[in-house]
């Protein structure tokens, strides 16, 4: 299948961002947040579309620049996710605060790594989050109880 023959076509319904959400494979850069999420259903392994969405909440500022957001994200989702995404996953675009101000180019450097540290294959003993630090494991704390009784 070649790269060159993905299309995008777009998430409308809330369950399929619920979905998306739900996965929790995300990463997230100064200018927008991309989760992802492989299809659920059989025709998933034989299309060649990719299936985004794209939010912009109430904290990205008023609905001129929601509606402003949303369209910057749809032009850089259109000019990246054909050559970088995979056939048979869906994307979420989540806007930010700097989704409306920062530059063209700028948005397009963010989604085209996010979408590049999603696709890397992930070594489970080298745990990181979006921020690239190891995550740290929650130490167990000692149970007090059992110590006071034994005293």
């Amino acid at each position: 299948m070649s790269q060159a023959a993905l299309s995008l076509s777009v998430l409308k319904k809330r369950p399929d961002f619920l979905r998306v959400a739900a996965t929790q494979v995300k990463w997230v850069s100064g200018s927008l947040i991309v989760q992802m999420a492989p299809r659920p259903d059989q025709a998933a392994a034989h299309t060649t579309d990719i299936r985004v969405g794209y939010t912009a909440s109430k904290k990205v500022g008023n609905a001129v620049a929601r509606v402003r957001a949303k369209r910057r994200l749809r032009e850089v989702a259109r000019a990246v996710l054909p050559e970088q995404g995979r056939a048979g996953t869906d994307y979420v675009l989540i806007a930010r605060t700097a989704t409306v101000d920062v530059p063209y180019d700028q948005l397009i450097r963010d989604l085209r790594w996010c979408v590049r540290r999603l696709h890397e294959p992930r070594d489970p003993d080298k745990v990181r989050n979006s921020t690239g630090r190891k995550s740290l494991k929650r130490r167990e704390k000692p149970d007090l109880k059992a110590e006071k009784g034994d005293a």
